[in-house]
């Protein structure tokens, strides 16, 4: 993937200044990148547990007393925290790999 022309002035510009490579600006930007969505998630997931108690915890009660058909909530609850957790475990493979 290239770079837009304003992207590089930027990168260019930035490296003058800063006392680092071209390389080292885009892998902090990428690992600031990371570590931002990562903290996202860990909100959004903190929230749920706070409501479930635990993943499994919510997967259980949507066994054991079903899903409503005019409230959704917990499947989609259920839906969004697998979502997360899969989210999470790919960023933190990624941060690793920095």
């Amino acid at each position: 993937m290239t770079m837009s022309a304003n992207a590089q002035r930027l990168l260019d510009r930035a490296t003058a200044i800063l006392p680092m490579s071209d390389e080292e600006l885009v892998y902090k930007g990428i690992a600031a990148s990371i570590a931002e969505r990562m903290m996202a998630l860990r909100k959004a997931s903190a929230r749920l547990e706070e409501q479930y108690g635990s993943l499994e915890a919510l997967e259980q009660a949507i066994q054991t007393e079903g899903v409503g058909p005019d409230d959704h909530t917990r499947y989609t609850d259920l839906l969004e925290w697998r979502a997360i957790d899969h989210e999470l475990a790919q960023l933190q493979h990624l941060f690793e790999m920095l």
